[in-house]
């Protein structure tokens, strides 16, 4: 029956192998991993597809289909293939665009705002210096009258005393004037006031925005993630016949910067392992964690929440950066990979 239909059969365990392998990659998230170490881990399965019969006969060979094919990322490097999945899901997909044309569209009516704003306060800076400039005008030419009425006056004080008593109506109106103009000039201060004021408040949030850019540090990614203190997980189902599989330890030192040796939280046991082999762990709301990628590697951290976002391949956390010149910062969007729980 194979025989016959050899090319159908083999084309169907390939799909099937590709599905399996692709899945565990999956559940990797966006690890950078070697390509044999989820091989190891999809072989596991007793109801896997072998690769003897699939058309690859290599795993180099269909890593290689892999990436040309646009599944995963994929790079050679002395130690061997490494691997990152990449999402191709339609769905998935869709809702990151719609989600992203929703911030743009969000951004420029942001933009639109901030324009409109920034008109406003000019038009209003504009017109206070136009009031500010007639109201000096207004003053000289009082200034020139009241000159005049002294020297017209000036050999006839008597005269001049009179209607001021006399017209009292007159000399109501004139205090009257008199307050009203020192009104007005109260509003024209307000407005010269209220004007400034904005635009200092422009500015202030522009030295922020300069400040938020300045103070988040360059990306600081390496392939060793391993520290002191971490509290790991051991994914590799052969060391002491499978005993330690899945069980936590914690980092007592680095060797060679990518080996460490860990002691079992529960048995006490020391081990020396490979990080290829290790996992971090995400720990509750609150607790201590080590950013060991990305810009804040490094930093001692608190878990603040666990988001699952649309545009994002894989949920993210936000952490609250606890030591440090970054102290106090929260930085949202942190992979799950580059976060790790410390010890207490």
């Amino acid at each position: 029956l194979f025989r016959e239909n050899s090319g159908s059969y083999m084309s169907h365990y390939s799909d099937m192998f590709k599905k399996g392998f692709l899945e565990v990659l999956r559940r990797r998230g966006r690890n950078r991993v070697k390509a044999n170490v989820v091989y190891q881990e999809y072989i596991k399965d007793r109801h896997h597809i072998h690769m003897n019969s699939t058309q690859w006969t290599t795993l180099s060979s269909f890593i290689i289909y892999l990436s040309k094919k646009g599944m995963c990322e994929a790079d050679q490097t002395e130690k061997g293939w490494f691997v990152k999945w990449k999402d191709t899901d339609p769905d998935r997909l869709a809702r990151r665009q719609a989600a992203e044309r929703m911030d743009k569209m969000k951004m420029t009516a942001e933009a639109v705002a901030e324009k409109q704003i920034e008109d406003q306060v000019k038009r209003a800076y504009e017109l206070a210096n136009e009031k500010g400039e007639a109201k000096s005008e207004g003053d000289k030419k009082e200034l020139k009258r009241d000159e005049k009425r002294e020297l017209a006056f000036g050999l006839a004080s008597k005269k001049i005393e009179k209607p001021i008593v006399k017209v009292g109506g007159t000399a109501l109106f004139d205090q009257a004037a008199s307050s009203s103009g020192k009104k007005n000039k109260k509003r024209k201060k307000e407005v010269k006031k209220s004007a400034m004021e904005l635009l200092m408040e422009e500015q202030e949030k522009e030295k922020k925005r300069k400040l938020e850019k300045l103070a988040t540090p360059k990306e600081i990614r390496k392939e060793n993630w391993l520290f002191k203190d971490l509290i790991v997980k051991i994914l590799n189902r052969k060391v002491g016949n499978g005993a330690y599989y899945k069980k936590k330890a914690r980092v007592l030192k680095i060797r060679n910067k990518f080996e460490g040796e860990v002691k079992l939280l529960e048995s006490g046991a020391v081990l020396r392992i490979d990080q290829e082999h290790l996992e971090t762990v995400i720990p509750g709301v609150g607790r201590p964690v080590l950013v060991v990628n990305g810009a804040y590697r490094g930093y001692e951290a608190k878990m603040v929440s666990l988001d699952d976002d649309p545009k994002a391949d894989q949920p993210t956390v936000t952490v609250k950066i606890m030591a440090g010149d970054y102290k106090g910062k929260v930085v949202k969007g942190v992979e799950l990979e580059d976060v790790c729980k410390l010890a207490g």
